[in-house]
């Protein structure tokens, strides 16, 4: 049963005015989803509700289903902007490419054209549960949002799992497997996500715990490979480590599943929860997201310099 008032969250209809308000001002200037500056769209009304909104991704169930950003209202430049400005409210959105995708990424099937085998979302394939690991910064998104602006005629549900319950879950059932997902394990990047001068993967645990918050980091698509280029393969108890945990994150009694419509975004912590989706009919109504990968501004360094090199670089 879905408990509507926390999973689901409405813009009121005085965000929805200024929403349509802030479009105008954007048209009239010629203001793009690339141009387009907080100070330039303003939404007071969905402001109010932002620290509400935080508690739920932080303390709370971790996610919740925005609606109101109507798809059938906006072309799909415009749903666009909207969701990069929303996003802008709840963390601060971050680059997802090096020379594109600056402020966010289209989730589509593109066919023959995806030849990365790391980005199962570019295809109509099933996505195995992930975290969305950002490997061109020192730390992953803390926020991922996902936009649908058209869905499947048929499949694609979007399933979460959270941390604690995969870890509570290893603990009761596998406990000496527990240690080797606090391991460190190499993940090789997207090609998108590739800094020329530093090499093809990026180091870090499935597991850690970090200011108390339990985290967890994973993409079996990532790990396998990383690992094997590196050198280092994995063993047979670490294979065995992650065939169990594959297993773990598939049960339907442990999994939220929801069908995105048209017009919701799905938000949700990416530090404490793994996502993944379900194969949909390849062409099957033109399926396309908006994905936008936030840092959190209210909690940790933000984004000032100086704590963020404390932090992450002494």
């Amino acid at each position: 049963m879905i408990d509507e008032p926390v999973l689901f969250y409405t813009l009121p209809d005085a965000a929805q005015r200024e929403i349509a308000e802030g479009i105008a001002f954007a048209k009239a200037n010629g203001l793009t989803v690339d141009t387009v500056e907080q100070q330039d769209f303003r939404i007071p009304s969905f402001a109010r509700d932002v620290p509400e909104l935080r508690e739920r991704l932080d303390t709370g169930r971790g996610f919740f289903v925005l609606r109101g950003i109507g798809a059938d209202c906006w072309t799909e430049a415009e749903a666009e902007i909207i969701s990069w400005v929303i996003c802008n409210y709840l963390g601060q959105p971050i680059r997802q490419g090096i020379g594109q995708d600056r402020r966010f990424f289209t989730v589509a099937d593109k066919g023959a054209a995806n030849t990365d085998p790391t980005r199962v979302g570019a295809s109509s394939k099933r996505s195995a549960k992930h975290s969305d690991n950002g490997c061109l910064e020192a730390r992953p998104p803390c926020y991922l949002a996902l936009y649908c602006y058209r869905s499947a005629a048929e499949g694609g549900d979007s399933t979460i799992i959270s941390a604690r319950s995969v870890y509570d879950v290893i603990k009761s059932e596998r406990p000496d497997l527990l240690p080797l997902y606090f391991d460190n394990y190499h993940f090789r990047s997207p090609q998108a996500h590739v800094w020329p001068s530093l090499g093809p993967t990026v180091q870090k645990p499935i597991l850690e715990v970090v200011h108390g918050e339990l985290r967890i980091h994973y993409a079996r698509i990532m790990i396998e490979p990383g690992m094997e280029m590196v050198g280092t393969p994995l063993t047979t108890l670490q294979r065995e480590a992650l065939d169990y945990l594959d297993e773990v994150l598939d049960r339907p009694e442990l999994n939220f599943r929801y069908v995105l419509q048209p017009g919701e975004c799905l938000v949700m912590n990416n530090l404490i929860a793994l996502h993944g989706r379900e194969a949909f009919g390849a062409g099957s109504g033109g399926r396309t997201l908006k994905r936008f990968w936030m840092w959190r501004r209210h909690i940790g360094p933000g984004l000032d310099p100086v704590k963020l090199d404390l932090e992450e670089m002494v």
